[in-house]
């Protein structure tokens, strides 16, 4: 599916020049939980195996995150999914290596690089970590977790918005395993 936004600028030598910016949205990216059963995503390990991708030890850098993630009496099993704020405001406690099966949405990853330079690079240090299994969900360029930005929305709003709706599709995808991510 593509999605075109276009528009008209004036140029400094006063020429009129028509912008086309152009963004396709995916329906073949998982989720990155390694016994998915849903087709896309056994698909995609499938494929990573036969083209011979290469695994950090034991973790598949298609689908890193554990099949036996935390176990909490409040939540049971579950995989977190950090805003931005938590990342600008605890950076400290997310490096820690006790820390780990987080879903990073690339949302959040926009924001940081907008941010905060040096907490962004700090935590895609942490998401090269196979062995954190930290996995950078692309909810950007994925159909179902798309959100476009409403008129008199604030760019803040629209990523709140779209962070809450990734997490929504992220209940629904890993619900039959019942797993929940966490906001």
């Amino acid at each position: 599916m593509l999605r075109n936004k276009s528009f008209v600028k004036r140029t400094r030598k006063g020429n009129i020049v028509r912008t086309v910016k152009e963004h396709y949205l995916r329906d073949d990216i998982t989720c990155g939980f390694e016994e998915c059963a849903h087709k896309v995503c056994a698909d995609a390990r499938k494929n990573a195996e036969e083209n011979g991708k290469p695994t950090a030890g034991d973790v598949n850098p298609v689908a890193p995150l554990s099949a036996s993630p935390r176990n909490t009496t409040k939540w049971g099993l579950h995989y977190l999914v950090p805003d931005t704020n938590a990342f600008v405001n605890q950076i400290d406690i997310f490096e820690r290596p006790i820390i780990n099966n987080v879903i990073v949405l690339s949302t959040v990853m926009d924001e940081l690089r907008g941010l905060s330079m040096p907490v962004y690079n700090r935590v895609r240090a942490i998401t090269r970590d196979h062995a954190r299994r930290w996995f950078v969900f692309s909810n950007e360029h994925h159909r179902e977790t798309f959100i476009e930005r409403t008129a008199n929305e604030s760019p803040n709003d629209r990523n709140d918005r779209a962070i809450r709706m990734a997490v929504k599709w992220l209940r629904s995808h890993l619900g039959p395993a019942s797993i929940t991510p966490v906001l």
